[in-house]
């Protein structure tokens, strides 16, 4: 590492400090903006993981008339299978069933008192029918509806969670929308006050300027300082901007836990396996536009 970056470092930290609540102010809008976009990160995640979570939940459960035999079932199940349409079927014999429902029931004295008045098993062979996609199931009913297939079929069980999926992703949307827009208004801020701390500190060293330009000091050596603390307001701001998140997700969790639990998703564990891209990001995010305004604000204000 160079002694004149080391120099230029040494001035960019002492700038930050002199026009300490100033650089407050800077860092402030900065992880209001970043915060924004870290809800959106979540909102994404959260409202995928919803999404995924009701499209695994949609199924066809076919149940077979009794008299069926289990060779004709197998050669159903076989063709169903071979169906571009179809991602995977699984077979749920009836004596299983029977054992699953007790298992599900067995608190329950009324159903339990039922079935040993009943005797006989009251429940069916079926055949549960997942799809590649949510809108191959209409092909497949379309399917299970042929005359040939009715034969033996007694009845098909299908819940269409499309309109669930929908609402889901529409208001997934327009809180992504006012997100964008909070990201944006945060992030305009933000550039703007960079632009006047720059500034600022500009005229606060104009005479230590001169004096730099007297002794023949270079133009980049000159800036360097002004660009250099333009980055330490995205590594301050980023880092407080972990701390406030993570320090938010440890006060929620309870909340959290029971609303992401039912989903099978943790937004901590996500965040850890997902740390470096999505901080590495913004970090970068925040430095461009910071060293951006702070550019423009050296070339209109530092006459190098």
């Amino acid at each position: 590492m160079s002694f004149a970056f080391l120099r230029a470092l040494k001035f960019a930290f002492q700038d930050f400090y002199r026009n300490f609540w100033l650089s407050i102010v800077t860092i402030t809008v900065l992880i209001l903006a970043l915060l924004s976009i870290n809800v959106l990160v979540s909102l994404n995640a959260v409202s995928e993981k919803m999404i995924s979570s009701v499209k695994d939940k949609i199924d066809i459960s076919v149940f077979f008339k009794r008299e069926i035999t289990q060779s004709k079932i197998d050669n159903f199940q076989e063709k169903i299978k071979k169906l571009p349409e179809v991602k995977e079927t699984n077979f749920i014999a009836k004596n299983q069933a029977l054992e699953t429902f007790k298992l599900i029931h067995k608190d329950d004295a009324s159903i339990m008192e039922a079935l040993k008045e009943v005797e006989k098993n009251p429940l069916s062979d079926a055949l549960i029918i997942k799809a590649q996609n949510t809108d191959d199931y209409e092909k497949i009913l379309n399917i299970l509806n042929q005359p040939a297939n009715q034969e033996i079929i007694k009845y098909q069980n299908f819940t269409n969670h499309k309109k669930i999926i929908e609402r889901v992703s529409i208001l997934s949307d327009k809180v992504k929308k006012f997100g964008v827009g909070l990201s944006a208004v945060f992030s305009l801020i933000a550039v703007l006050i960079v632009f006047n701390a720059i500034r600022v500190t500009i005229y606060t060293h104009r005479e230590e300027i001169s004096v730099m330009r007297l002794v023949g000091a270079s133009n980049s050596f000159i800036r360097a300082p002004f660009l250099l603390e333009a980055i330490i307001y995205s590594l301050v701001a980023t880092g407080l901007t972990i701390g406030i998140l993570y320090g938010a997700f440890t006060a929620l969790s309870p909340y959290l836990g029971t609303f992401l639990g039912a989903y099978d998703f943790d937004l901590v564990t996500y965040y850890n396996n997902n740390f470096v891209m999505i901080f590495g990001l913004e970090f970068i995010l925040a430095m461009v536009l910071n060293v951006v305004s702070s550019g423009i604000a050296i070339a209109r204000y530092l006459k190098v």
